[in-house]
C-alpha cells in the first residue's frame, strides 16, 4: 500500500512537470516570437529588432576604470556592464594605455584580445580600437585586430579613436594616408563586410583631412567642449559636405567638457537631452546611423547616465 502510493506520487509529480515545461516552452515561444534573434547575439531574451532605435545604439567604453584622472572617482562598470546597464545592443571597445607613474590606475585591453571579446557575443555589434584614446598605435595591435575582426562574427569594423592630431604634434594624423589605404585593403579583401570608423571633434571640420574623410566608412561626430552643443545643426551640416558618401553616429558626452575645470563633471539631465533628442530627430530624417553614449562614470549615479538610461528605454523599441 505505502509502495502504490509512493508510485502515485511519482507519477503525478512527473505529469506536473511535464505540463509545466510545457507551459514554460509556449510561454518562451509567445515572448521570443515578436524578437529578430540575431545569430550572433544567442545569449540575449529578445535583441534590438532592426529598424528600432535601440537598434542604433552604442557605448563608447574604455578600459574599466579608464577615466580614473579625469573624472577622480574610481569606476567598476566593464564595458559589457555599461551596454547592459543602458539597454544598448551595440559596443565601441577603445583601448587606452595607462599615464606612466608609479600607480596606474588601469589596465588596457591586452592581447590575446579574444578573451575579452568572448563576452562581447552576447550583443549585436561591436567595432575595435585599431587606434586608441590619444591616438595611440602600433602595428601588432593593428594586426591582431584585424585578423579577430575577421574571426568573429559580430565584430562589424575597427574603429581610430582621437585619429586627427593637433598641428603642434607636426603630423596631421595617427596614420598616413597609405597606411589608412592599407587598412581599407585589409577590410574589405576579408571574407565578411568590415567597416572602418574614425572619430572625430567638431573642432576638426576642416577641409585639410577631406582626403582621409573619402577613406573612411564611418565618422562619429563628438562635441568636445559642452558650450558647442549649441552648435550641433551647423556642425552636422559641416560633415555632410566633407564626407558625403561616409555613414554618420553622433557622439554624446555624459560629461561636461571643456569648462575650464581640470575633472569632467556630470552633465546634467538638459544638454543630455539636447543631444539625444537632437539625434533622434537625425537618426528619423537619415542624416545619420546611430548614437553613440559615451562609457565614462557609468555607475557613480550621474543624472545624465541616468536620464540618458530612462529615455533609451521609453523610446528604443519604437519604429524608425
Amino acid at each position: 500500500m505505502r509502495a502504490q502510493r509512493l508510485s502515485n506520487q511519482i507519477l503525478e509529480a512527473a505529469t506536473s512537470l511535464n505540463l509545466n515545461r510545457r507551459k514554460f516552452l509556449e510561454g518562451a515561444i509567445t515572448v521570443t516570437a515578436g524578437c529578430e534573434l540575431s545569430p550572433f547575439a544567442f545569449g540575449q531574451t529578445c535583441p534590438a529588432t532592426e529598424g528600432t532605435v535601440r537598434d542604433r545604439i552604442w557605448i563608447f567604453a574604455n578600459p574599466v576604470n579608464a577615466d580614473y584622472d579625469m573624472v577622480g572617482q574610481r569606476s567598476v562598470m566593464s564595458p559589457l556592464e555599461a551596454a547592459v546597464y543602458m539597454g544598448a545592443p551595440n559596443l565601441l571597445m577603445v583601448n587606452q594605455y595607462p599615464e606612466r607613474g608609479p600607480k596606474p590606475t588601469h589596465k588596457p585591453f591586452e592581447p590575446p584580445f579574444e578573451q575579452y571579446a568572448y563576452p562581447l557575443k552576447v550583443l549585436k555589434r561591436v567595432a575595435w580600437s585599431i587606434v586608441g584614446a590619444g591616438g595611440v598605435t602600433d602595428d601588432s595591435e593593428r594586426r591582431q585586430v584585424l585578423a579577430m575582426a575577421r574571426r568573429i562574427p559580430n565584430i562589424v569594423g575597427v574603429f581610430m579613436d582621437d585619429f586627427f592630431l593637433d598641428s603642434k604634434s607636426g603630423s596631421m594624423a595617427s596614420l598616413t594616408l597609405d597606411q589608412v589605404r592599407h587598412v581599407q585593403r585589409q577590410l574589405k579583401e576579408s571574407s565578411k563586410k568590415l567597416d572602418l570608423y574614425v572619430t572625430l571633434y567638431t573642432r576638426q571640420l576642416d577641409p585639410g583631412i577631406s582626403d582621409y574623410l573619402s577613406l573612411i566608412d564611418v565618422v562619429t561626430l563628438w562635441t568636445w567642449e559642452t558650450a558647442e552643443l549649441a552648435n550641433l545643426e551647423a556642425n552636422l551640416a559641416k560633415l555632410e559636405k566633407l564626407a558625403p558618401k561616409s555613414r554618420k553616429l553622433l557622439g554624446c558626452y555624459t560629461a561636461s567638457l571643456g569648462n575650464g575645470t581640470p575633472r569632467w563633471t556630470d552633465l546634467r539631465a538638459p544638454a543630455m537631452q539636447k543631444q539625444c533628442e537632437t539625434g533622434l530627430r537625425w537618426l528619423r530624417a537619415g542624416r545619420i546611423d546611430g548614437i553613440i553614449i559615451y562609457g565614462t562614470a557609468m555607475d557613480l549615479g550621474w543624472e545624465s547616465v541616468e536620464w540618458t538610461r530612462d529615455w533609451i528605454q521609453g523610446v528604443g523599441d519604437t519604429k524608425l
